[in-house]
């Protein structure tokens, strides 16, 4: 009579549930390459802006090409880091489900996260002719270190406008890109902040 452990599922083998199903993979990768969809898509319209190209300085194309660059990277290094992760073995993981759950179910919650920063990133994209640069940069910022964990209004506050000054100086004053100016009130508070960073 055969004992009843030589029927119970081998560790790693498809029935103990180690193995990534479908399901799973969509869950974790799926957002991660959406994203980077949209991202092609994006920079290819970002690429087909027009404007008088003036010699020694970057288009207006450039800082959206810029920002869409750096998030399909993003996307595409967390997708390599999944993948090792997941290549590890499962048995130490199997073993820290007891321990780990609250953190199994924060990394479940993480591609919302991915989500609304991506959202965020779009919405950034698009404000950027209404509102110009430094605006809707700090609302970005903002938006980005909220979604990140940072719960303190008076520092993200601060931290967006300090690191859009910054931006603003390293771009406008430095390397001479011409950023987004803005429509109405708001191209007044870029005119502004050319004139505190001396660009004006």
């Amino acid at each position: 009579m055969l004992d009843s452990s030589d029927n119970a599922p081998m560790p790693g083998n498809a029935d103990s549930g180690s193995s990534m199903s479908a399901a799973k993979w969509l869950a974790d990768f799926g957002p991660y390459v959406f994203i980077i969809c949209v991202g092609i898509g994006l920079y290819y319209i970002a690429d087909q802006i027009s404007y008088a190209a003036v010699p020694g300085q970057m288009g207006p194309e450039r800082w959206p090409k810029i920002i869409i660059g750096m998030l399909i990277a993003v996307c595409g290094f967390e997708i390599v880091r999944r993948i090792a992760v997941a290549r590890r073995g499962s048995a130490a993981s199997t073993q820290a489900d007891d321990t780990d759950g609250g953190f199994s179910q924060q990394m479940e919650a993480h591609p919302l996260l991915v989500a609304g920063a991506s959202a965020a990133t779009v919405a950034y994209l698009l404000l950027l002719d209404i509102c110009g640069f430094f605006v809707a940069t700090v609302l970005y910022l903002g938006c980005v270190m909220w979604l990140g964990g940072i719960r303190r209004p008076i520092f993200v506050s601060l931290m967006s406008v300090v690191l859009s000054f910054a931006f603003s100086f390293f771009f406008m004053k430095l390397i001479y890109v011409a950023l987004p100016l803005g429509e109405g009130p708001f191209a007044k508070i870029s005119l502004v902040v050319m004139t505190l960073v001396g660009v004006r």
